[in-house]
Order: C-alpha cells, then structure tokens, then sequence
C-alpha cells in the first residue's frame, strides 16, 4: 500500500534513529517521476533511492560520514529536504540486519532456517518498500562482514560497513518503507543474534 511521507517525517526519523545510536546517513530518494534523484538512468530498481547523496562538503565519503549528530544530519535535510534515511549497520551503530528479499526466494530461505533452528527471538522490524524484510539484532562485539547471500539465497546480513534503507524513506515501487507495528523501535529491545545465525 502506497503511503504519502513529507520530507520533515525523513528527518525527525533520522533525529529519532540518532538519538538511539545509530549513525545514519541521507540517501538519494526517489523523484515524482518514479526515477533516483541521482538522475542516472542505469540505477534501476536495485539501487534507486538507496545509495548516499554526495556533498564535497557536507557528505563527502559517503557511508563514512554517517553520523549521530543533530546538527550534521539537520544540514543533510536541509541540503536535500526529500533524502531517503539510511542506518549504517555492524559497529557503528551496535546493530546487525538480516535482509530478507522475496524476490530471490528469501522468505523460503528463512522458513527453511527457522524449522532446522528454531524461531527467531522478537525484535525490531521493518518492511522494506520492495516488500522484504529488514530484522534487526544487536551487533555482537565481533566484526561480522556486510555479504549480500550470506546466510541463504535471499537472506543476506548487513553488518560492518553496511547500511540499511529506514522508514519512513520511499521505494522505486512506489511504496513506502515502514516499522512492523508491533516490532518498531521504541516497542521492544533488539535481540541478541542467535548463536546458529552468528555460525551461519
């Protein structure tokens, strides 16, 4: 279902994420026409609206300068008042994602990971605007590498020097990402990573 977001609800999303520890970062975001405002036409749906806007100034190398800082993250949106939010995941903002895509069989991925380990413990939760998943975990102390397919076709982890795209950001499909209702942040604590999903 398509939801309308105004630019302020991007930044008083990305003061709320900071406020929590996480670093994140201002996206490029998708424009009236259904097109990247990265304006290049070979950015397709995979990479639209997901990829850090690029300031010589402001945001010069991209995921590195995610921040927590209400100032730096103020001038992002001013600079760019339609930017997608981005969380920088691993370390950095102590949180690990498990990215679940549908497309490439991820939902029967984690189905199949889910009967051979057990379920997975409540945590935060967001639905992707492509109709996936984001799950979110606390980042266990160790470095755990950002790998697309990591896990099982379709479950990939966003961990050190990753990032997620977060609500309440819009998608090249036209939709919006949001929380799970009774998974947002704020409703209850990350989880800690499952020891077999750490092996796998």
């Amino acid at each position: 279902m398509t939801t309308i977001q105004t630019e302020n609800e991007r930044l008083t999303a990305a003061l709320s994420y900071a406020a929590r520890g996480w670093r994140v970062l201002a996206l490029h975001s998708i424009d009236s026409k259904g097109k990247c405002t990265c304006g290049n036409p070979h950015s397709g749906d995979t990479h639209a609206g997901k990829h850090p806007r690029w300031d010589r100034d402001l945001l010069p190398h991209g995921l590195k300068d995610a921040s927590t800082d209400p100032a730096t993250i103020r001038a992002w949106w001013q600079r760019w008042p339609t930017a997608n939010v981005g969380i920088a995941t691993g370390a950095a903002s102590g949180l690990i994602a498990l990215d679940i895509d549908p497309r490439h069989g991820g939902d029967d991925a984690l189905d199949d990971l889910i009967s051979e380990h057990g379920p997975l413990p409540a945590t935060v939760e967001s639905m992707t605007g492509g109709g996936g998943r984001h799950i979110l975990f606390v980042h266990p102390g160790q470095y755990v590498k950002s790998n697309d397919a990591a896990v099982a076709p379709g479950v990939d982890v966003k961990g050190d020097g990753g990032y997620i795209v977060a609500p309440p950001s819009n998608h090249a499909s036209g939709n919006v990402y949001t929380w799970e209702l009774s998974s947002e942040p704020g409703a209850l604590p990350l989880a800690e990573l499952p020891a077999w999903l750490l092996d796998e």
